[in-house]
């Protein structure tokens, strides 16, 4: 039996977190070190969930469930594991695609920030979940050139009013600078951060570059518990080049990075070659961050039996999209990419099969990660003057 994240909120709500709350209910605010980092984990999904971190996102996203916050319900929301190899997680929510907020003008993978769009300077307070704050623990601090490792990472937890899911909600780094939808180093180590906090495989973080399906300008992620198992957990990889590796047999074909020797801020180096250089090349993309198995030197996945000890980091390359709301059964975005796939048409779903989901899925990546496959090769084989930092 899978637990559904409300009802492993319900058990979440009583327990005791070591987050501080202000006292004229302002969003709480976690502080965290790399002390509080859990690397390996069941993999076991729909368990319920202990750390801190957990149990505060969940019992503040049921918080603004109460108070009425969102636009529709995602309570019990129909959900079928389709039969096939991909056992692709599919769930029925009409309302993601006629509810949602309507999407600003994207025309460039990189475009500045507009004040007077939409923004989540724009939200109620109490739409605001909770806010994150890294103090890296007095061990952490190093000596180093590497300044990454002793800067602080801060941002905020909000909620999303349309959401696909229980839990749905949005991660925002440093939300009062207004960066636009670019992902930034910090970003992406807030990111990874909040993986670690939490002690479930259920715990997802994606993103959406511009021309990639993002609606919003200013930067966030997509977070949710998905109490299901996703192919790409275990899927075998292939390496291309260093640490860069892909699916050996995936419908939409990606790069895959991995946590080694529980190094986050290397991992988080090691996207952002790759992420600027999709940037460069003015190609839209998507990124999906999950709890999974560690790959050998041949690439084949490990330790699927027990626990999952490391975090996988996908990034798809693919077409760029002018029209965010230009879409039919369901989108084509970051978590369809990852086996996630929210369904808008009520009248196709006792009849979707997993041929429906892949066909679409794979043409949007296809051309767009054969195209750029031999400059990300280069960009990590030291022989051609790439490098695997």
């Amino acid at each position: 039996m899978v637990c559904t994240p409300s009802q492993v909120a319900t058990h979440l709500i009583v327990m005791e977190t070591s987050s501080h709350q202000t006292e004229d209910n302002a969003a709480p605010t976690h502080t965290y070190s790399q002390r509080d980092f859990h690397y390996c984990i069941s993999i076991k999904h729909g368990q319920p969930v202990l750390s801190s971190f957990d149990c505060v996102f969940l019992k503040q996203w049921e918080v603004s469930r109460a108070l009425g916050l969102f636009k529709y319900s995602v309570e019990g929301v129909q959900t079928k594991v389709l039969p096939g190899k991909y056992q692709i997680v599919t769930q029925m929510n009409a309302n993601r695609k006629s509810m949602k907020r309507t999407p600003a003008h994207i025309s460039k993978v990189k475009q500045s920030f507009d004040d007077d769009k939409f923004n989540f300077t724009k939200i109620q307070s109490g739409e605001q979940l909770l806010h994150l704050i890294y103090i890296p623990h007095t061990s952490e601090v190093t000596d180093s050139s590497d300044n990454t490792k002793n800067q602080s990472v801060k941002g905020s937890v909000v909620i999303n009013n349309a959401p696909i899911c229980t839990s749905h909600s949005l991660l925002v780094p440093e939300l009062s600078q207004c960066l636009p939808q670019v992902v930034t180093l910090p970003g992406l180590q807030l990111a990874l951060h909040a993986l670690l906090l939490s002690h479930s495989p259920d715990l997802r973080v994606a993103y959406n570059s511009l021309g990639g399906c993002a609606s919003v300008n200013h930067l966030h992620f997509h977070t949710y518990y998905l109490p299901y198992r996703l192919y790409i957990e275990t899927a075998a990889c292939v390496q291309l080049a260093g640490p860069c590796y892909t699916f050996k047999d995936f419908y939409s074909q990606g790069f895959v990075f991995h946590l080694e020797n529980r190094d986050v801020d290397l991992l988080a180096r090691r996207v952002m070659k790759l992420v600027d250089l999709l940037l460069s090349e003015e190609v839209a993309h998507n990124l999906f961050l999950t709890r999974g198995s560690g790959l050998s030197m041949e690439g084949e996945a490990e330790n699927k039996d027990e626990e999952y000890n490391t975090v996988r980091v996908i990034v798809w390359a693919r077409k760029f999209v002018l029209d965010v709301t230009d879409v039919t059964m369901f989108a084509c975005a970051c978590c369809e990419l990852a086996g996630h796939v929210p369904v808008y048409l009520q009248d196709k779903w006792s009849t979707l099969s997993e041929e429906d989901i892949t066909q679409p899925l794979h043409s949007r990546c296809h051309e767009s990660y054969s195209t750029i496959m031999p400059k990300v090769v280069r960009l990590f084989s030291p022989q051609d003057g790439g490098s695997t930092v």
